[in-house]
């Protein structure tokens, strides 16, 4: 439902940055029950949501804020299926969307700081991913942030 959310139309971004904020909060967690909910997420759709919102509203901070939080959260892990929803995030476009939200908020510490987290997750566990960020523009984003 809240996947279905964020797909309704792009125009209310005040009910993007709540889909986003809602879906970083089902996905937290490390639990039986956290990791099933992030699975259920991703075969959703989150990703794609995720990321359209994310372009959609690339001004609105809570957007950018919540956006990369979710991206983080629903990647979280290192077992076979984190790594197969990282690699999702990552064809979604979810790592230009992140350095996109850093470098359009580079003074905003909160967008900083969750899009510094969900780069770190998604590009765990591969090197391809991590090579992916950097074509991205991560380090410059992340070394232009100043805080």
């Amino acid at each position: 439902a809240r996947v279905g959310a964020l797909q309704a139309p792009a125009g209310v971004a005040r009910g993007q940055a709540l889909g986003c904020r809602a879906l970083a909060s089902l996905c937290s967690g490390a639990d039986a029950a956290a990791l099933a909910r992030k699975q259920a997420a991703a075969h959703a759709g989150a990703f794609v949501a995720i990321v359209a919102a994310m372009r959609a509203h690339e001004g609105v901070v809570r957007v950018q804020e919540y956006g990369c939080l979710a991206l983080g959260h629903i990647c979280w892990g290192l077992d076979a299926a984190a790594l197969a929803r990282k690699q999702a995030a990552t064809e979604a476009g979810a790592l230009a969307a992140a350095v996109a939200a850093m470098r359009a908020h580079e003074g905003v510490e909160g967008v900083q700081t969750r899009g510094r987290l969900s780069l770190c997750i998604i590009c765990e566990g591969s090197g391809a991913r991590r090579a992916a960020a950097r074509g991205a523009g991560a380090q410059g984003a992340w070394l232009d942030a100043g805080l």
